[in-house]
């Protein structure tokens, strides 16, 4: 807008176009605002979509670790086991026991021989006492069920160890090689649903790797149907109705495939939620990242086997366990060893309505207040039971040793068994490289003469399906050789890869 020359014969026009540009420069100003208003109204109104998050590997690794609830009943029981040794260390803090009870007694008062009566205040009957009252040969019965008061008394007993001819330390010894034996099966269970998640990682990949393969050859099969339908309709070209049928036979197959495809990554995914616990999404996905096989530096099998003595989880656990046997052994022996221990009492009494005798070797339980301190030696006399469970644990230690034997036989064949599978991929996989090249060239090439009439029905699908072939061969060496890399390391107890 261009400003009007102002005078006094347009000083209307000029007011007019000021104000306007006042107007223009306000809205011009407020326009931002009023859009970053609207945008916010219009995103609480409009649903946002919402997308589920895809996990990459190593994510759903981490994620199995902290939900998997196997991996936390091992957790579970590492800190059960953590407290024993909390409790076989505090063996050595004072034990006893404590009693405090009220109780409703009759009047009991001192008296003389025959209970004849002694003159006097309470200081005079308590300090003469040779019987009461409640005599059991004058009618006891009659006091017991005369109650007049209460009474009250507590006891405590503490009893402290000195020397233990070291029960205790065989107790502790036992307690953390046990702590050592469930961390090693604790660690073994992570391995094997690490190696499990791997597995379903690698099978959902493969399965979407085929299902898109087999719609990009859908797209083939339709270019080469709408072009026979076309020939047919118009009565040129050589294709037949057997060209038809055929190109229907080989859609029929790969819609079976897609649907076997589909199935498997349904089957993978429940497999990750499975795995992952009750935490896991609904929506559960993984990344888009391409399906490759890993790179890996093979070495000799030996090497693999000596990684596997070393670093194998069951074989830390297996040792562990026969430590704790043998430690648990030494305590049944240290057993037949008495203790040194020093124990002190005290105790309160109180029953205002029974008098107390004055007499150093009266023993007046309701009444009294006193403490001890003595030393002790403390041997319970069940030898012939512990000599018995001392046979039992040195027996279960050979029995765990015996198994550590044959899980050492055992891994080593899983060694040799994952080595194998790891090599035999690696070399399948060079072959089917080359054979899915060719196999696409083919496809190339029959699908140009095709499109030209100088291939048939026959030439193209033939060489669809062993293009398909090559490349499923191809998708099935890498997962394998994925898998077993994973099956490798859980083998040695060691990262492969």
């Amino acid at each position: 807008m261009v400003m009007p020359p102002c005078g006094k014969s347009n000083h209307r026009l000029c007011a007019s176009y000021i104000v306007t540009a006042m107007v223009e420069r306000r809205a011009r100003r407020l326009a931002p605002a009023l859009l970053f208003f609207l945008s916010g109204a219009l995103s609480l109104l409009i649903p946002q979509v919402a997308h589920a998050k895809k996990f990459t590997l190593n994510e759903l690794l981490e994620v199995a670790r902290q939900q998997n609830p196997g991996i936390r009943a091992g957790s579970a029981a590492t800190e059960a086991m953590q407290a024993q040794v909390t409790e076989a260390h505090r063996n050595w803090y004072p034990q006893g026991d404590f009693t405090s009870f009220v109780a409703p007694v009759p009047r009991v008062f001192c008296q003389g021989a025959d209970q004849t009566p002694i003159m006097g205040d309470a200081n005079a009957r308590e300090g003469n006492c040779i019987t009461t009252n409640a005599s059991p040969s004058h009618g006891a019965l009659a006091y017991l069920t005369q109650f007049a008061g209460a009474w009250t008394r507590t006891d405590v007993r503490l009893v402290q160890p000195l020397f233990d001819f070291g029960k205790i330390h065989a107790g502790v010894t036992a307690a953390e090689a046990g702590v050592a034996a469930i961390s090693g099966k604790q660690e073994a269970t992570r391995a094997d649903v690490e190696l499990s998640v791997r597995r379903a990682y690698w099978g959902l990949k493969l399965a979407r790797e085929v299902r898109g393969m087999l719609e990009d050859g859908e797209g083939y099969l339709n270019d080469a149907q709408k072009k026979i339908e076309k020939d047919l309709a118009s009565d040129s070209g050589n294709a037949t109705v057997t060209d038809r049928l055929r190109l229907r036979t080989v859609r029929a197959e790969v819609e079976v495939r897609l649907l076997e495809a589909k199935r498997q990554e349904e089957i993978a995914t429940s497999g990750l939620r499975a795995l992952i616990g009750p935490g896991a999404p609904s929506d559960l996905d993984i990344d888009d990242a391409d399906f490759e096989p890993l790179e890996i530096s093979m070495h000799p099998v030996n090497y693999y086997e000596d990684q596997a003595r070393v670093s194998r989880p069951e074989v830390h656990a297996l040792d562990f366990a026969v430590n704790a046997k043998r430690a648990l052994a030494d305590l049944e022996h240290r057993k037949l060893y008495p203790d040194l221990v020093l124990i002190g009492t005290a105790s309160f009494a109180y029953a205002p309505t029974i008098d107390a005798p004055q007499n150093a070797f009266s023993y007046n339980p309701f009444n009294g207040l006193g403490a001890g301190l003595a030393a002790a030696v403390r041997l319970p006399l069940d030898f012939g039971p512990k000599l018995a469970r001392g046979d039992r644990t040195r027996a279960e230690a050979k029995q765990i040793e015996a198994e550590r034997e044959a899980a050492l036989g055992g891994i080593d064949f899983e060694v040799h068994k994952a080595y194998a599978e790891l090599s035999e991929a690696e070399t399948r996989m060079a072959e089917v490289t080359k054979g899915e090249k060719a196999g696409k060239a083919w496809v190339a090439a029959v699908s140009q003469s095709f499109a030209v009439g100088l291939a048939d029905a026959r030439d193209f699908s033939d060489a669809l399906q062993q293009s398909f072939k090559m490349r499923t061969f191809s998708l099935q060496a890498i997962y394998d050789l994925n898998v077993a890399a994973a099956a490798l390391s859980r083998a040695t107890g060691t990262a492969v890869p």
